[in-house]
């Protein structure tokens, strides 16, 4: 069920949403997040500023990680959804019931 006011989903009986405790800890987190990207922003104009080879090099070594990261992730999709595995179940959702 979803709240009228927040579109928030409650299931709890008293109306609150699931992991509501962790309301707090979350709020945390994005301001430690938030905090920490402004000075991650920072750090790397300044070092782009003072250190442009150094900056271009950490640059292409985070594309390469990246690019590793998407090879790694696509072998595992294509041993997932290869030969071998269970066969999904067609629902045939526009033909007649059975009633």
């Amino acid at each position: 069920m979803a709240d009228e006011h927040t579109g928030a989903r409650t299931d709890g009986a008293d109306g609150t949403s699931p992991g509501a405790e962790f309301g707090p800890l979350v709020d945390e987190v994005r301001r430690f997040a938030v905090a920490l990207g402004g000075k991650a922003q920072e750090y790397g104009g300044r070092l782009r500023e003072q250190n442009p080879e150094v900056y271009g090099h950490l640059a292409a070594a985070g594309g390469e990680l990246l690019a590793a990261y998407r090879a790694a992730v696509s072998g595992h999709e294509r041993r997932w959804a290869g030969a071998g595995h269970a066969e999904a179940e067609r629902i045939d959702l526009d033909g007649a019931s059975d009633n």
